[in-house]
């Protein structure tokens, strides 16, 4: 017995292998220094991909959320109100916390070692089949090849909505293959700025590629020049531009933290759109899970974990944390990759917070709900 389980696991563990063999060792898994650079490759590639697997998201309902902060939690929400309405949800995020299978969950349940690993076992004759059709493309990359796995286990597990959060950017990521019926845009700040632009207008442009013609974007109130570039990209896409003002303080949330508010909110208007019942979105909003952001961790001390990794983010911790400390002293142990923004994630937590956006960076000519 020992010895089949270490069978298993060993063949486990090489097909997970094989699927991060398609990543840069230093960039990540959205990179593959074999990948064709050409401009008809960015999204064409992950298009051949999903044509190649059979199309599993054209069996599906996309709701696709981009964003700087707040995609996460915005797309738990949104899972989670679904799954109280009785409408099965795949749910794609990225990065994980712990383990790979994170990344690809349905009614918010991992798939098991054996799924994943037989999952991924069926895209190798997808990754040949593209080497044969179209050797112009290059290799795919990870993050290419792990949305085609979370599209095929949606549409195989007769999931009804595929919740996918963007990668990185907006028009030009992997998931902006896909065709969705609802588009989300969260709270826009600075951050990937060596690969997105330093302006906030050109962040904002590239993010806000998500939209489409005649379908609803729903946007997060932004800073005004944020504001401004997703009213002009979504005048040029012809998109139906809503701005979601934050859910009021007698809306129970199982997240912590005012931030939380302005990502119900969209959740709510996302899962209105998909038809789930007002008293679902309650429930939903009320049971939503996803960890480290603003965890409290019982005992003591008590020890708060929370992914924040740039000045948005950092801002809206620093907040919280100034509201529930009440005057106890504060230790901070920090930790940030070398391509962020160290100074940027420190300040709010030193000197405080900034004033939050209002609804003065509202888009013009755009209509704004509030609750």
């Amino acid at each position: 017995m020992v010895w089949r389980g270490t069978i298993g696991a060993f063949v486990r563990g090489s097909e997970l292998a094989w699927l991060l063999g398609f990543s840069d060792p230093v960039r990540g898994v959205g990179w593959n220094p074999r990948a064709s650079r050409a401009a008809r490759w960015r999204l064409g590639r992950t298009r051949a991909l999903l044509r190649l697997a059979g199309a599993p998201d054209r069996r599906l309902r996309v709701v696709l959320i981009a964003g700087t902060k707040g995609k996460g939690s915005t797309a738990a929400f949104l899972a989670s109100i679904l799954h109280a309405a009785g409408m099965r949800a795949g749910l794609f995020t990225s990065p994980h916390l712990q383990t790979y299978r994170e990344r690809v969950r349905v009614d918010g349940v991992m798939l098991s070692e054996g799924e994943f690993a037989k999952a991924i076992s069926g895209l190798r004759p997808v990754v040949a089949r593209l080497r044969r059709e179209h050797p112009s493309a290059g290799e795919p990359t990870t993050f290419e090849l792990t949305l085609v796995l979370a599209m095929r286990a949606f549409a195989q597990r007769r999931c009804a909505v595929a919740i996918v959060e963007v990668g990185l950017g907006g028009a030009l990521d992997a998931t902006n293959a896909l065709d969705p019926q609802v588009s989300i845009i969260t709270p826009i700040s600075h951050d990937h700025t060596p690969i997105l632009g330093r302006s906030l207008d050109s962040i904002a442009t590239e993010k806000a590629g998500v939209v489409r013609r005649g379908r609803p974007a729903l946007v997060a109130v932004q800073r005004a020049t944020a504001a401004r570039a997703i009213a002009r990209v979504c005048r040029a896409a012809g998109a139906d531009l809503r701005v979601v003002g934050p859910v009021g303080h007698r809306i129970r949330l199982a997240l912590a933290g005012d931030h939380q508010r302005q990502n119900a909110a969209l959740a709510r208007a996302a899962a209105e759109e998909l038809g789930a019942p007002s008293s679902a979105i309650a429930r939903g909003l009320r049971a939503a899970v996803w960890p480290a952001r603003y965890e409290v961790v019982r005992g003591r001390p008590t020890i708060v974990l929370d992914g924040a990794h740039n000045d948005a983010s950092a801002d809206a911790l620093a907040r919280t944390l100034r509201r529930d400390r009440d005057g106890r002293r504060l230790v901070v142990v920090i930790g940030i990759n070398t391509d962020k923004d160290g100074r940027a994630v420190l300040g709010p937590l030193v000197r405080g917070p900034r004033p939050p956006p209002t609804s003065r960076g509202t888009p013009l000519g755009s209509r704004t709900s509030r609750s």
